[in-house]
Parts: C-alpha cells; sequence; structure tokens
C-alpha cells in the first residue's frame, strides 16, 4: 500500500498526541476506538484524501500517544482533539467516530457546536448508559467485555497483560465482533498487539471502558439539548445492528441502519462502504461525491 499519510506529535492538554495527515481541502477528523489506533483507518485514508484533509490523531492513552494516567472520560477525550484541531487553526470540521471514537465524537459535538458540522458514527452508541436509568440486558449481554474491562482496569490489565496476542487476536477474529475471522492480516493484528504493548497502554485502554461506567454515564444523563446537525449513523448488522434509535434520543437529523454481512469493525470489514457514504454524506461541505452509475 502506497502510504499517503504523513506522521506528526504534538503537545495537547499535557501529554504528547501522535497522528496522522492526509490530503487537502475540507478537513474530515477520523477517530478510532479500541483496541485500535489511527491505524485502523488505513483502508479509508487513500480514498478520502483525494477529497479531503483528514486529521487521524491516537487519541489519549491509545496508539502512539502517551499515556497519562487520568483523563478518559470521553468528554476530556473530545477536548483532546479539540485542542489539537485548534492548534492546527481548524475551526469547521466533519468527523466520523467507530466504537468509543464515536462516543468522542459525540462530546466533541455537543461541547463544541460551531466546530462540528456534520457526524458519521460507525457501530457505536453515544455512551453505554445514563445514570439513573437500567442498562438493558440484551446490550450488557452483547457487550459483555465492557464490565471485564472496566470494573477493575488495573486487574483487567494484569491478566490481560499475561498473553495480550491471544486477546486482541479473539477480538479481532472470532465471529463475536466479525462477520468474518479473516479480515485482519497476520500483519494488522501485529500492529495493534504492538501498540497495546506499550507501558501503560493496557491500563489506559481500560480506563475508556472504566470511565464510560462511570463518568460517562453521569455526562450523558445530563446532555439533554439535542443535536442539530445532521448525524448518519450505522451498524455492523452482526454487532450492534441499526443503531439510529439510540441516536435519535440526542440528535434531530439521524439517518442511516445496518451494514450487511459486517460486525463491529466497519471501517476495516467493509471500507468501500466506509467510502462511499462519507463521499456522499460530506459532499456538502466541500468535498466532491463521486458519479453514481
Amino acid at each position: 500500500m502506497s502510504e499517503v499519510w504523513t506522521h506528526h506529535q504534538r503537545t495537547v492538554n499535557g501529554f504528547r498526541m501522535h497522528y496522522v495527515t492526509a490530503g487537502s481541502g475540507y478537513p474530515l477528523v477520523l477517530l478510532h476506538g479500541w483496541p485500535q489506533s489511527w491505524f485502523e483507518w488505513r483502508k479509508i485514508i487513500p480514498a478520502l484524501a483525494q477529497h479531503y484533509q483528514l486529521i487521524v490523531p491516537d487519541l489519549r492513552g491509545l496508539g502512539d500517544s502517551e499515556k497519562p494516567l487520568t483523563g478518559y472520560d470521553k468528554r476530556t477525550l473530545a477536548s483532546d482533539v479539540r485542542e489539537l484541531l485548534s492548534q492546527l487553526g481548524l475551526e469547521r470540521v466533519g468527523v466520523i467516530g467507530h466504537d468509543w471514537g464515536g462516543a468522542v465524537a459525540f462530546y466533541l459535538a455537543y461541547d463544541h457546536r460551531a466546530l462540528v458540522e456534520r457526524l458519521f458514527i460507525l457501530d457505536m452508541i453515544p455512551g453505554l448508559c445514563r445514570a439513573g436509568e437500567a442498562f438493558p440486558l440484551e446490550l450488557a449481554i452483547k457487550i459483555n467485555h465492557v464490565f471485564f474491562h472496566g470494573g477493575n482496569p488495573d486487574w483487567a490489565a494484569m491478566l490481560v497483560g499475561q498473553n495480550i496476542d491471544g486477546y486482541l487476536r479473539r477480538f479481532l477474529t472470532t465471529l463475536d465482533f466479525n462477520y468474518s475471522p479473516a479480515v485482519f492480516s497476520a500483519a494488522d493484528i501485529a500492529e495493534y498487539v504492538r501498540v497495546n504493548s506499550l507501558p501503560g497502554a493496557l491500563r489506559a485502554g481500560f480506563e475508556w471502558y472504566a470511565t464510560g461506567l462511570r463518568e460517562d454515564a453521569v455526562n450523558l444523563a445530563a446532555a439533554t439539548e439535542k443535536l442539530t446537525i445532521p448525524v448518519l449513523a450505522y451498524g455492523g448488522d452482526t454487532f450492534l445492528g441499526d443503531i439510529r434509535p439510540y441516536w435519535t434520543p440526542v440528535a434531530h437529523h439521524v439517518t442511516g441502519g445496518a451494514v450487511a454481512q459486517c460486525g463491529h469493525f466497519i471501517p476495516e470489514e467493509q471500507p468501500g462502504f466506509v467510502i462511499d457514504q462519507a463521499l456522499q454524506f460530506f459532499a456538502p461541505l466541500g468535498g466532491t461525491a463521486p458519479q453514481l452509475s
């Protein structure tokens, strides 16, 4: 694969953030989930970079960014992205978020309403739950790993650290999360094992889940002012499925559905679908939409 991206680092909110950029034009921000990094967008970047300026960070604690001990609630993670964009001189962006990156994208749009003009969400809900509300049993069973990761991050990191390769391989190959076990190559898995083997990486990643069950739940309960921007929300049909019902309580204008023959890792399982949808959805912001046959 020809690498159209370049690597950078900046000090953002007191830690070193690694990020990649590609292309030119209207800026799009791509936000990854766990156990991933900017690398999850490798199949997306070349096509979108022909139409847009792409900013693709490794979020706090993950990838090659530094791993502070605190700051893993999604509102703080969103503030990291806002600070990066401010340093880059960007005041209007479109955002694509997958997995936890989708929750970060929600707070980026919610807290900085003049910044985010359109939001494209992939297999994620605004938050795991709202404080004071029951956790749906069906959802809890589907995302049962959340409670292992987030219940006691130090304990989870100690256990997973004994076999990082084996643990991550399960997430990246099992049919619990993927439509096919063959999506990720040996090199892909090795890259995710590498970044999650860096000192502090596992604990940082599991803090994303701990805050998801604690601070994020409180923040989501208080997020009562709906987004007014267009939100495009798709889930993989063998994982979360149609996620629009999770997004309509927090946004006025939600479209999307479910991606056929796809699990959780949509940017890597169905990159062509993501590219096509992104080109159409963000075209009104200044990019160019493909010609439809």
